[in-house]
């Protein structure tokens, strides 16, 4: 992790305590509690810059959103929901992805209206690492929504094929319309598998962030009102 970056969660992903009857006697089994022990969500503020958004001061974030599953288990389906409360009354101007389609490179671009979108590109080999770093790929199908509330939400979905799980690592972007403290919560819903033989399904169980308390976990994070140009890899200004 680089000194630009912050941990904003790091947490246990426990069973959900309101889905101890999401199966039916017809289904496949529950993973046992002891079996989902080291199930666990990283939340990282990877990067932020205040950006121009036409003589409106604002900032731009990305995260990096990482799911870590139990040994021997994988998540299939996860949904990541930060509310924003503080300042009181912003509202999101943009999000991504909005979705994204799997394990090609992308980069994230933003315009001087703070409207975000997903470049793609083929990174060849021979490609020097630098101009590598600056692509994200995602193993799973991703979809996001919220533009002009204050709830962003992103579903991670795997592939119906593949069956591998949603994989680790996630970018996740917003544009805010202020600068200074910003403050939320995060809460996260998944399911996570595991699997038998000839990759059939053999019990499952939904999960949440650990604790009664912890549900909706507090977040924050500063947007500078001005500084220098970081180098903000991700992101790039579109005239």
């Amino acid at each position: 992790m680089s000194q630009d970056e912050s941990v904003l969660v790091d947490t246990a992903l426990v069973p959900d305590p309101d889905a101890g009857e999401e199966l039916g006697p017809t289904d496949v089994e529950a993973i046992a509690d002891e079996d989902l022990r080291g199930s666990r969500l990283l939340l990282v503020r990877r990067a932020v810059e205040p950006v121009d958004l036409g003589g409106t001061p604002g900032g731009a974030i990305e995260f990096a959103c990482t799911f870590q599953p139990a040994r021997g288990t994988r998540f299939t389906w996860a949904r990541l929901l930060l509310r924003l409360k503080t300042p009181v009354g912003v509202k999101i101007i943009d999000l991504a992805p909005r979705e994204v389609r799997e394990n090609e490179p992308v980069r994230f671009t933003l315009d001087r209206s703070g409207k975000l979108s997903l470049s793609y590109q083929i990174v060849e080999a021979g490609v020097e690492a630098g101009r590598q770093k600056e692509f994200a790929l995602y193993q799973c199908s991703v979809q996001g929504s919220g533009e002009g509330t204050a709830l962003a939400r992103w579903d991670f979905n795997e592939s119906p094929h593949r069956k591998d799980g949603i994989g680790r690592e996630q970018p996740l972007a917003l544009t805010l319309p202020v600068t200074g403290r910003v403050e939320g919560t995060v809460s996260v819903s998944a399911r996570c598998a595991r699997t038998g033989l000839r990759g059939r399904i053999e019990a499952l169980r939904d999960m949440v962030l650990g604790g009664p308390d912890e549900q909706h976990y507090p977040v924050s994070f500063e947007i500078p009102e001005s500084q220098p140009p970081t180098g903000f890899a991700r992101f790039l200004r579109l005239f």
